[in-house]
């Protein structure tokens, strides 16, 4: 299983670190005992470029369950870095098809063609839940586009405004990556590890792989 953090470091300062990562500690999500710190495992992470990243794992020390730590640039079960997924989902929000995306990314169409085919699948719940986030944290805009991965889109940015006024600023895409748990592809619903004060509660996300698709 794996838990999102917020990590303080960008892409490149993270992947720069190695192994020196000193990720939090949080108590296990199956049982509240205090972890300690498990080793870890090199994974995939295409950004501008390919690289390696060290992800580090804690362990329970009650039921021994081991737990990944994934920055929140970092998305479970994927290759890419959120915020690529998040770019695509803004053009496509513009009305550009799979392939002229993928043009602009740089990225396979087959790869783009199946993001946007799981967020056009998941944007009603996705929208929903970042909303109400948004709402919790403060936000009270209630005009939004009506096409769900506009719509999408500016949930996000709400989410994201509500984050920069109470935390500081962070990539949105990062941010909805966070409070949907690893969500944004998939069908997870459990929430993340959030810093102190924030609205989303501690809880792992579905499993993590150290090569993504």
């Amino acid at each position: 299983m794996s838990i999102l953090w917020p990590c303080p470091l960008a892409v490149d300062a993270y992947a720069a670190c190695g192994q020196a990562i000193d990720p939090p500690r949080p108590p296990c999500p199956a049982c509240g005992a205090p972890t300690q710190a498990w080793h870890g495992y090199w994974r995939h992470l295409r950004d501008v470029g390919d690289r390696l990243i060290w992800i580090p794992r804690v362990r329970c020390s009650r039921c021994g369950r081991t737990q990944a730590l994934l920055p929140w640039f970092v998305l479970p079960w994927r290759w890419d870095a959120v915020t690529w997924i998040g770019r695509a989902l803004e053009l496509a929000a513009q009305g550009l098809g799979h392939r002229p995306i993928a043009a602009v990314l740089a990225r396979p169409e087959t790869t783009v063609r199946g993001w946007l085919r799981r967020l056009r699948l998941g944007a009603p719940e996705l929208t929903r839940r970042l909303l109400a986030e948004a709402v919790r944290a403060g936000w009270s805009g209630f005009e939004l586009p009506v096409p769900p991965l506009p719509r999408l889109a500016a949930a996000v940015r709400a989410r994201a405004a509500q984050w920069l006024r109470r935390h500081g600023p962070a990539d949105g895409w990062w941010v909805a990556n966070l409070v949907t748990g690893g969500a944004l592809l998939g069908t997870n619903r459990d929430a993340p590890l959030a810093p102190a004060g924030a609205d989303a509660s501690m809880a792992p996300t579905a499993p993590e792989v150290p090569d993504g698709p």
